[in-house]
């Protein structure tokens, strides 16, 4: 199962899109759920409306318990503080409501060939995690982590990476690696 199939399966409800605008994953949210439950936020939105608003994940202009589900694919490496967006989210979501995270692993063996995870090689990624350290962070604001899968890079998971050429090469190396060295962390997080 491959991170977008891995999204749509968790989601349910109201759903957040936190960073929208970038790549394939609001379109697959918009087929499979009805757009009157689908709201998103980023900071490329020129026009805000009741469902999509121009703003950074640290402050959501939403109300409290809105949401059921909160996605955040690929975005907390681009904040240069996460925890202010997992307040947030816990702010935003409604009881039992589940976010998904997903990040590069940046102590994947990929990553540790080609640095194309870390500053200068990807100038917009501010906070990068392992296991461990996302596992910290998530805990230090009282997050419930359900389940961390480990996936294979996927051309859906950025637009914007190099590389792209061991695409197949990455998806098989997933599945030999041991997960420490995994490419991709996905976490479901419970409130």
């Amino acid at each position: 199962m491959d991170r977008v199939e891995l999204i749509l399966k968790n989601i349910s409800g109201k759903i957040l899109d936190v960073g929208c605008y970038c790549g394939t994953l609001h379109s697959k949210i918009l087929e499979k759920f009805p757009q009157e439950n689908v709201y998103g936020i980023d900071t490329e939105i020129r026009e805000n409306n009741a469902h999509y608003k121009k703003a950074f994940a640290e402050k959501i202009p939403f109300p409290n318990n809105f949401f059921d589900s909160i996605v955040a694919g690929e975005l907390i490496e681009h904040l240069k503080e996460p925890e202010l967006f997992l307040k947030e989210a816990n702010r935003l979501l409604k009881k039992d409501g589940v976010l998904i995270i997903t990040t590069p692993n940046k102590d994947s063996l990929i990553n540790r060939i080609f640095h194309n995870y870390e500053l200068p090689n990807a100038p917009l990624h501010f906070s990068l995690f392992n296991e461990k350290e996302l596992r910290i962070l998530l805990g230090k604001n009282g997050s419930k982590i359900k389940k961390i899968y480990f996936l294979p890079y996927t051309k859906e998971s950025c637009d914007g990476t190099r590389h792209k050429n061991l695409l197949r090469l990455r998806k098989y190396l997933n599945f030999m690696l041991p997960n420490a060295l995994k490419e991709n962390l996905f976490c479901i997080i419970q409130k």
